[in-house]
């Protein structure tokens, strides 16, 4: 009988501890996550603020992406220049018609001709990408850029990723 009062009493008090746990403070629900895409091309929007150089971006974000390089490399790699980039970058837009702004920090890595080092011209990439951690405005999140160095409409820039509001 003693074991049976203490398994009642034990699942009450998981259950109490759960309701108030779920109840107290903000909730894991209370964050929204967008799954974002759209594509981009290059632009002069960030020359204002001196960037290294910028995108304009169309889809569920709209608005300029400005990118200021802090750090890259470039070697010679199975007939191929390796190039790799760190920096960081600012968005100032609209995440699906409303206003927004956030930083990111990035890194990029593309394959160019042989010979192309120490720096390798921008229209001569074979194929790249980039990864962006994005903080700021209440928003987190990962997006990735997708180079298209071919075709009609080249170069312009694929994205997708995920953006949390917190």
């Amino acid at each position: 009988m003693e074991n049976g009062k203490s398994t009642v009493f034990g699942k009450t008090l998981s259950l109490a501890a759960a309701i108030a746990l779920a109840t107290a403070g903000p909730s894991f629900s209370a964050v929204t996550a967008s799954r974002v895409s759209g594509d981009s091309t290059p632009s002069e929007c960030g020359s204002a603020k001196k960037a290294d150089y910028a995108i304009e971006l169309t889809g569920s974000l709209a608005g300029c992406w400005s990118t200021f390089v802090s750090h890259y490399n470039c070697e010679a790699m199975n007939g191929y220049s390796l190039y790799t980039e760190i920096g960081r970058e600012e968005f100032e837009g609209k995440l699906e018609g409303e206003a927004v702004r956030f930083d990111t920090v990035y890194s990029f890595t593309g394959i160019f001709p042989e010979g192309s080092c120490p720096s390798p011209a921008a229209d001569k990439e074979i194929t790249g990408g980039c990864i962006h951690y994005i903080s700021g405005d209440g928003l987190v999140g990962t997006i990735r850029f997708y180079d298209v160095m071919q075709g009609e409409g080249a170069p312009h820039y694929f994205y997708e990723g995920f953006l949390s509001r917190n």
